[in-house]
């Protein structure tokens, strides 16, 4: 001890300097948390496998299926409640549901070339037949994999299903071609 003081004692403000403890004014939590957000926000962007976390929180604060259920309220019908209550999807599990939801959103959060636009069955059917079916044909594409996917994890998507029932038939296809 020399004049009273600690020898070799470090101040608080030497701790900052030397890189032990952050600067609160040159490195801000809050700033440091949205750096991390971002590079988050930025990963969860380009990652094509986040559907299978539909009720996960993205970066973005919900889930999935809370995202897409805030986007489409009770009331609104969307093209999965189209594709699940058809006939051949009456026996579609729970999980089916909630994982087509996970890629459908996901896809449309990221923007990617092979999301399902639109979505609501009521802007859908003002669509051109031909249009509709490019709808159902991208639909059935992202569903397939959810099906494929959950097959793969031995998971039952729909049971009694060896593959995804047909979502759009011959005759359908017919139609759209007179249309």
């Amino acid at each position: 001890m020399q004049n009273g003081t600690v020898q070799n004692a470090m101040r608080p403000q030497d701790r900052m300097r030397d890189g032990t403890m952050p600067d609160p004014i040159e490195d801000s939590i809050p700033e440091r948390a949205s750096r991390f957000l971002a590079g988050e926000q930025a990963r969860w962007e380009t990652d094509r496998s986040v559907w299978q976390l539909p009720h996960e929180v993205t970066p973005y604060g919900d889930s999935l299926v809370q995202s897409f259920e805030a986007a489409h309220p009770d009331g609104e019908v969307t093209v999965i409640d189209l594709m699940l209550g058809l006939d051949q999807y009456q026996g579609a599990s729970q999980d089916f549901e909630d994982y087509l939801i996970g890629i459908v959103q996901s896809r449309a959060m990221q923007l990617a070339p092979d999301r399902v636009e639109p979505v609501e069955a009521e802007a859908l059917l003002t669509l051109p037949k031909r249009a509709q079916l490019r709808v159902f044909d991208q639909l059935t594409v992202l569903a397939e994999q959810v099906f494929d996917w959950m097959r793969s994890q031995g998971m039952d998507p729909v049971p009694g299903a060896n593959r995804l029932p047909e979502l759009v038939t011959a005759a359908d296809r017919k139609r759209a071609a007179q249309d």
